[in-house]
């Protein structure tokens, strides 16, 4: 499966490109002929996404448990990712993402989060949640351009939502 816009393509990893990426990520790039991003993960992302492919082995590889690639086509290359926490509950699945430093500020993230809602609504969705911290103004702008709004807050966090609404 491929998701496509006009500048990127979004693509679900299969449970075996998956550890790949974990292991070798400009290796999985190279086999996706994909130039190689240079981009390592952070130790936070790199612990979070080992936690994520245990539950994608769990799931037999299934798309709400894995890692999806951002790939601009413009430069050939992997620019960040996205995921869900779990597959929808009543409806209901948390997002989470990341942009590179390079392609940040230029709508990469809420392109690539509009076309991963659109699918998601058509698989089972009605409600898609974020947790951002409070000190993060880009992915609140990144948020807020695709639709969804505040539903809570702490004093380090803010909890986001986006109802579909039929």
């Amino acid at each position: 499966m491929r998701l496509e816009t006009d500048r990127l393509s979004v693509i679900p990893l299969t449970l075996q490109q998956f550890s790949f990426f974990l292991e070798c990520k400009s290796g999985l790039e190279g086999s996706l002929g994909l130039l190689p991003s240079g981009v390592p993960l952070d130790l936070h992302t790199d612990e979070a996404m080992r936690g994520l492919y245990a539950e994608c082995e769990r799931h037999e590889g299934s798309v709400w448990y894995t890692y999806w690639l951002i790939i601009s086509k413009e430069y050939n290359t992997s620019i960040g990712g996205l995921c869900f926490m779990s597959e929808p509950t009543e409806g209901v699945v948390e997002v989470g993402y990341g942009i590179d430093a390079a392609f940040q500020n230029h709508g990469y993230m809420t392109e690539a989060l509009g076309t991963v809602i659109t699918w998601a609504l058509t698989e089972g969705a009605v409600c898609i949640t974020a947790q951002t911290e409070k000190d993060n103004p880009a992915s609140h702008a990144v948020l807020r351009k695709s639709g969804f709004c505040v539903s809570r807050e702490d004093e380090d966090s803010l909890w986001w939502v986006y109802r579909y609404i039929r």
